[in-house]
């Protein structure tokens, strides 16, 4: 019995077909049809039909190089729509990254291409963590863990365990968190990627940060620095190295890396070196006109990042492609008990579609709903708590002023202040300002834990307490009514906004004690 030539544009024919039958859809965009399991079985029979055949041996080197092309090209397009997935992430639009990700993995289902899925995975992992989707970002971070286990080259492995940790980390879990940071130390010579090694001390840095255990984080940190060549990723190090020289108390080198971090490319690398910058106290040579510059900044750039986050985006794309595996599983079904009744599938197919779409729609109403109500309950539950502070800190500034206008010392201050005398002699004023700052003591730790305050600061706001006009404050310290009225304008620009807009400052810039004495 002789077996007719099957040529290969038969072959596509039949595959094509058989597609058609069991998806109601061609995919030429992949060169060759996808060769569902029903069709692999098919072929494979063929195979070893023809393996037994008087030319089986030519046959079988062809169909061979046929499904190896069809495997090569969906790994080529593979890669191509990953590459597609980074380029999105650098244009802030990690929903189409999203998308392209799960496209990726989906060509490579069949493939032996365990490297390159484990670095899809590790960087649909990165991407969820990144925008707060944290159980799918594990889900995802187990995946590469999984497919890279038996590859030679460490790196993806090392990837995922780093990402498990971070999703602890995340979460405070310490334990688990320095568990898996930890893991790839035990397989380190074989993590080829350089750039992978750094990123491995990179969290021990922060778990031992977390364990306040800072000279293992800065030795960490250390070789972080000398395996990376990434310049953004040097910065960023930079930045957590002056964080631990200010924990540690030696404020010129704290102050020397994170300046130098600051120059980063990173909005988020640069807005975390200025909030560190103004955290610097006094005697590392940082005036409070630069803290307020630092600040300024630093919140400038956290708000462009705000802005640029759409995990509601993502979330929903998760929920998308969640919805669209289940219809396709659906739609697998159904197609395959065409056989039984096609009148009776299409009818369900109606149904089931136009009920899920309306159940869909009713749970995202409600979680939407139940989503804003939280946010306006916190909302007023953090207006509430910021009033308590201001009444707490109101009074404590009339308990103070009270008791220390009973004194004889108040009489005089106010004798002298009032007198034909110009202003008070140094003598006097460091006396009086010493006397009133410990009576004030209590009141103005109460202000500081909100506001930050110099010693001059903190004088003129126990004198407005005291309902001093301008002028007999400047009487009190020796200088003239419009330094007043600007250290005043300085400390106003001090109170976070929303305690300036709650009424903190007319408490401690003394407007409601004008009147009073």
């Amino acid at each position: 019995m002789k077996l007719p030539f099957v040529s290969t544009l038969t072959f596509r024919y039949l595959c094509h077909y058989e597609d058609k039958m069991l998806f109601g859809v061609a995919k030429p965009e992949t060169g060759f049809p996808f060769v569902s399991a029903f069709t692999f079985s098919y072929l494979w029979e063929l195979f070893y039909f023809l393996s037994v055949m008087k030319r089986g041996f030519i046959y079988t080197i062809l169909l061979s190089i046929l499904l190896g092309s069809c495997n090569h090209h969906d790994t080529e397009k593979a890669e191509i729509l990953y590459q597609n997935g980074v380029e999105m992430e650098k244009r802030y639009m990690p929903d189409s990254a999203v998308i392209f990700y799960h496209k990726a993995l989906k060509r490579l289902d069949e493939s032996n291409d365990n490297e390159l899925k484990s670095k899809i995975y590790n960087q649909l992992g990165d991407l969820l963590l990144e925008h707060n989707i944290y159980e799918t970002a594990r889900s995802a971070y187990q995946q590469a863990l999984y497919v890279s286990k038996e590859l030679a080259d460490k790196s993806n492995l090392s990837h995922a365990y780093r990402g498990i940790g971070k999703y602890h980390f995340l979460y405070k879990d310490r334990d688990s968190a320095f568990y898996y940071f930890e893991k790839p130390i035990g397989f380190f010579p074989e993590i080829k990627n350089r750039e992978e090694r750094s990123s491995v001390y990179n969290n021990l840095t922060s778990a031992y940060k977390l364990k306040n255990d800072i000279k293992s984080a800065l030795e960490c940190n250390a070789k972080a620095l000398s395996l990376t060549n990434d310049e953004v990723k040097r910065l960023r190090n930079y930045a957590v190295r002056g964080q631990l020289f200010a924990m540690q108390m030696q404020y010129d080198s704290a102050l020397f890396y994170l300046e130098q971090a600051s120059h980063s490319e990173e909005k988020s690398v640069k807005a975390s070196a200025y909030f560190k910058l103004a955290d610097l106290p006094e005697k590392s040579g940082i005036t409070d006109s630069m803290k307020y510059r630092y600040l300024q900044e630093a919140y400038r750039l956290s708000d462009s990042i705000e802005n640029m986050a759409v995990s509601h985006q993502i979330d929903r794309q998760e929920q998308i492609r969640i919805t669209s595996d289940l219809k396709e599983q659906n739609h697998i079904r159904l197609i395959v008990s065409i056989t039984v009744s096609i009148i009776v599938v299409l009818l369900l197919s109606i149904v089931v579609f136009f009920i899920y779409r309306k159940h869909l729609k009713r749970r995202n109403e409600r979680i939407f709903a139940h989503k804003w109500e939280r946010q306006e309950a916190r909302a007023q539950e953090n207006e509430n708590r910021e009033l308590q502070i201001i009444d707490i800190i109101r009074k404590a500034g009339e308990t103070c002023s009270k008791h220390f206008k009973e004194s004889n010392i108040y009489t005089d201050l106010y004798k002298k202040i009032n007198s034909d005398k110009e202003s008070l002699s140094y003598n006097e004023q460091k006396s009086f300002q010493t006397t009133i700052l410990k009576e004030f003591d209590t009141y103005l730790q109460q202000v500081s834990s909100i506001v930050p305050l110099t010693d001059n600061d903190a004088f003129l706001c126990a004198l407005l307490q005291l309902g001093f006009s301008t002028k007999e404050c400047a009487a009190c310290r020796g200088i003239s009514s419009e330094t007043i009225r600007s250290q005043r304008t300085r400390i106003r620009k001090k109170i976070p906004q929303n305690f300036l807009s709650q009424g903190l400052g007319i408490v401690i810039l003394g407007e409601e004690n004008l009147s009073k004495r």
